[in-house]
């Protein structure tokens, strides 16, 4: 069986400030969900 603690990760931790690809992660991930929300408002008051 394997110990959580002994586990290794290569993915970015997006927490972690002194991590600029787990900061470069999230960024995106901001990015794109507020892409989405304003492209969802976007249509719906094109299409009212």
């Amino acid at each position: 069986m394997i110990e959580p603690e002994h586990v290794a990760s290569d993915l970015p931790e997006l927490d972690r400030a002194d991590d600029p690809s787990g900061g470069a992660v999230a960024w995106a991930l901001l990015a794109m969900s507020a892409t989405l929300i304003f492209s969802g408002i976007s249509a719906a008051a094109w299409a009212w």
